[in-house]
């Protein structure tokens, strides 16, 4: 028992020693060898894979819905049998739902500057549009039982970039260099949210 132990503590200070040789210097490497056309060797791919894993083993405590799509984009499934409530408590948000109820458009693009909130992290680059039951939406023929909602379009897709989460400097480059190789996989999440009135 006492092996099993010692060896267990062995794996896991080599496997945090990796995570920290990667975040500081292999994601930049692996950036450098794609961006010049190269392929990234097994190693390169394997510490990719325990960052991203770390995503949906930690991100549980940051921000759920996060480390929920995560995890389906590394065993290749869309269809989780349970979702966390979406983060709207967010001035972008707000704004974007404002406009949709005024009818200023039909739909709006989330778009923060900096990953600093949980809306930010998870819901960067969607769509929010408003689903109507009834064509006869917030019209003069409106006969009060339309069921209507907004619609989020959040396209769990990483692009090549940089990118900073709580201090954590990220390179999705690399993760989307996985997501070509069909490592990871790519999906657009439909969520609806109730409009209250």
């Amino acid at each position: 028992m006492k092996k099993i132990i010692i060896g267990f503590i062995l794996i896991v200070i080599l496997l945090i020693t990796n995570q920290i040789i990667y975040l500081t210097k292999v994601q930049f490497i692996c950036e450098s060898k794609i961006n010049s056309g190269k392929e990234l060797n097994q190693y390169e791919i394997f510490s990719a894979l325990q960052t991203h894993s770390m995503f949906w083993l930690v991100g549980w405590i940051v921000e759920p819905n996060t480390a929920l799509a995560c995890f389906n984009k590394q065993f290749h499934t869309s269809n989780s049998i349970f979702s966390f409530s979406l983060p709207d408590d967010d001035s972008v948000i707000k704004s974007a739902k404002k406009k949709l109820l005024n009818k200023d458009c039909n739909r709006v693009r989330l778009a923060w500057k900096n990953y600093t909130s949980k809306a930010s992290i998870y819901l960067n680059g969607s769509y929010l549009s408003i689903y109507v039951s009834d064509s006869n939406y917030l019209s003069e023929n409106n006969d009060g039982n339309d069921i209507y909602n907004y619609l989020y379009e959040i396209t769990c897709d990483y692009k090549p970039g940089t990118i900073n989460i709580c201090g954590i400097t990220i390179v999705e480059t690399v993760f989307d260099y996985l997501e070509n190789k069909n490592i990871l996989s790519v999906y657009t999440e439909h969520r609806f949210q109730k409009v209250r009135g």
